[in-house]
């Protein structure tokens, strides 16, 4: 993905303010599934099976709209997955779900399935974006905030979580007036 979808919504939601997009980091989002993939489940294509419980993100939240971009996709309808109204308000609930066994699988990040030993099929790389205002870039606490996401400690310490990549962190990505 390029985040170029991101556009719209900044434009819909901030108007009236102009804004600064800084990259902040690339990540991997996918479906959660067990330890072996014991249901072999290869991508949203398999979440139509009868033998699959789905555990899904909030609506509205990027996690969603990306999973139903996938849906969109792959021509999947979503009264035809099961489990589509159960939602979570993080990856880590959604892991936690798969782990416990009260879903099969459920659209988060690669980290949150590492963090809990589970396995992971990915789907999608989505960019991740800072949104400064840009009247406030000259303060000292928002450039400490861009100084820190280019520096090879937090570099570092993005990629220890897994599944992010932050090669880009603090490079300004487009400036978007607020009409």
């Amino acid at each position: 993905m390029t985040g170029e979808y991101n556009i719209s919504y900044i434009k819909r939601y901030v108007k009236g303010v102009s804004v600064a997009v800084f990259h902040l980091t690339l990540r991997e989002q996918g479906l959660i599934v067990a330890k072996g993939n014991p249901k072999g489940i290869k991508g949203v294509e398999d979440l139509t099976r009868t033998d699959i419980a789905f555990v899904n993100r909030q609506a509205g939240s990027g996690t969603r709209v990306l999973f139903d971009h996938q849906l969109d996709q792959s021509g999947v309808n979503a009264d035809a997955v099961k489990g589509y109204d159960h939602e979570e308000f993080t990856h880590m609930a959604v892991a936690v779900d798969v782990l416990s066994g009260a879903a099969d699988t459920g659209m988060g990040i690669y980290a949150a399935a590492k963090a809990l030993g589970l396995d992971f099929v990915p789907i999608a790389r989505e960019q991740y974006d800072l949104i400064i205002p840009s009247k406030m870039l000259d303060q000292p606490n928002i450039q400490t905030v861009l100084n820190t996401i280019k520096s090879g400690h937090f570099r570092e310490r993005i990629i220890s979580l897994g599944g992010y990549d932050p090669s880009k962190s603090g490079e300004l990505f487009m400036e978007v007036e607020g009409d």
